[in-house]
């Protein structure tokens, strides 16, 4: 696949989600097609209402159930397998968007990954240094940081690293 990936990871509430948000309100808004894929390791993401016709038919047992509304559809599949990123570039994205953003899977390698940290969680990274290109953060001293109050200045690192346009 020759589309750009990245991985932001980082503690439960360090911050990942508003700063993805952020950045992918800048780069649609710019232009770019982003996809963005969220880790929910622990299966407690509300996806469907129970209830509904949607949660009635994947909980009777359907292998996948597509939701079709008029501004979006929404997929649900059972995941009986260890999914991997592999298998979600490979087989869930659809069309061809500029750039795909994972939230999570900290123990994927071999991935541009960017870990967030902010001063009042009062941790050490979670992620090997060597694993990572940068940390987004508001105090923590990395080669390479980024701050996570200004959004901008890692959307232009994106673009400048993973965006060049032809």
């Amino acid at each position: 696949m020759d589309i750009p990936v990245i991985f932001i990871v980082g503690a439960h509430n360090s911050g990942k989600t508003t700063f993805i948000e952020k950045v992918i309100k800048i780069l649609s808004e710019k232009g770019y097609e982003i996809v963005a894929v969220k880790h929910d390791p622990k299966g407690k993401a509300k996806t469907d209402t129970e209830g509904k016709d949607s949660w009635k038919m994947y909980n009777a047992g359907a292998s996948q159930v597509i939701l079709a509304s008029p501004n979006k559809i929404t997929s649900y599949i059972r995941a009986e397998f260890d999914y991997t990123p592999e298998f979600i570039l490979s087989n869930l994205i659809v069309g061809k968007p500029d750039l795909i953003i994972f939230e999570g899977f900290k123990w994927f390698k071999g991935c541009d990954k960017y870990e967030v940290i902010r001063k009042d969680e009062n941790r050490e990274l979670l992620t090997n240094p060597d694993d990572l290109k940068g940390v987004i953060t508001d105090y923590y001293k990395f080669h390479t940081t980024f701050d996570i109050n200004n959004p901008q200045e890692f959307v232009k690192y994106i673009e400048d690293t993973y965006l060049r346009k032809e």
